[in-house]
């Protein structure tokens, strides 16, 4: 399960948020709930207002109007139900002085207390989205990963189909890799599902008979994307006993896998000598967007079919009229 500890967190967004780390530095492996991001009503960054366990407390000018008001005794058992509720850290926006009592207890309790002047609304809005990004649920495929358009296409088959040659001809003809042989998928959205390269072999394609290939040193920083999220899947396939008459010509029902309970289309494209994969991917991401924009090009056919049929037929009564 991937997990974002607070070091993490305070790391990576530091420069962007302008974070401040004032006290609570030994809770520095506190972690985020991975389970959360999803559930429709709670959110790993909160308000003071809704004290959750084990999530992001912000502390804005409401909360610390709220705070100003206390007497010293009240003040000090509102800190405390704040920092009883095992928190991951607490951060305090909008440039606010964070008042002593506030970096004593994160202090005693170990809990990682940030300043930021930036507005807490943006502060949420940010960690919002790094988190999810973080924590997303993660599946890895073998496949190669492509932007043939700017669609996101998996192409998938099996070893030695001819993927990774496929990918080689796309990036020549103009199109982006994401990732050769292993892909790995993270559910950003509860639809969405965005595919990344993992670090050792980005950039890196492998083809037999020419070994590894540095693709951004070879065709520039163009063909190489960091991420795509998935839209379409292109299986390619080597007909039982390579013929191609035994093939259905028209589909007329459209195929989909699911992954991670979300169904994508697919294509399934055969693999045949002299068959050239490339201009049939391509043409199968162009048919996949007119499908978005509500053209579908079977459908069409098969109404102007039964409109010529319906004319014919209804000619030989007219004549006998």
């Amino acid at each position: 399960m991937p997990r974002v500890s607070v070091l993490q967190l305070y790391n990576d967004n530091r420069d962007k948020l302008h974070l401040d780390w004032i006290a609570g530095t030994q809770g520095g492996q506190r972690s985020a709930p991975v389970g959360s991001l999803y559930h429709p009503t709670v959110g790993v960054i909160a308000h003071l207002n809704l004290v959750h366990p084990q999530r992001f407390q912000v502390i804005g000018d409401a909360e610390f109007g709220y705070l100003q008001g206390l007497n010293p005794t009240e003040l000090n058992a509102a800190i405390r139900k704040l920092f009883g509720g095992n928190l991951c850290a607490v951060i305090v926006g909008n440039g606010i002085p964070t008042p002593q009592p506030l970096i004593e207890a994160a202090d005693e309790h170990q809990v990682p207390l940030f300043s930021s002047p930036e507005p807490t609304p943006h502060l949420i809005n940010l960690l919002r989205y790094y988190l999810s990004q973080a924590l997303a649920e993660k599946l890895t495929m073998h496949g190669v990963f492509m932007a043939v358009l700017e669609v996101g296409v998996l192409i998938t088959g099996d070893s030695a189909v001819g993927k990774s040659e496929l990918a080689l001809e796309l990036i020549s003809r103009g199109h982006g890799l994401v990732a050769d042989d292993v892909v790995e998928f993270f559910r950003i959205a509860p639809e969405t599902l965005q595919g990344r390269c993992p670090p050792l072999l980005k950039d890196f394609i492998e083809v037999r008979g020419l070994g590894v290939l540095n693709i951004r040193s070879i065709f520039g920083e163009t063909v190489v994307r960091a991420r795509k999220n998935l839209k379409l899947i292109v299986h390619l396939e080597k007909p039982g006993g390579g013929d191609l008459a035994s093939l259905e010509r028209l589909p007329m029902n459209a195929t989909t896998q699911e992954i991670m309970n979300i169904s994508f289309p697919k294509v399934v494209v055969p693999v045949a000598v002299g068959r050239n994969l490339a201009v049939l991917v391509e043409a199968a991401t162009r048919n996949y967007i007119l499908q978005q924009r509500g053209i579908d090009s079977t459908r069409e056919f098969i109404e102007r079919h039964e409109r010529e049929m319906a004319q014919q037929t209804a000619q030989p009564s007219s004549e006998e009229d």
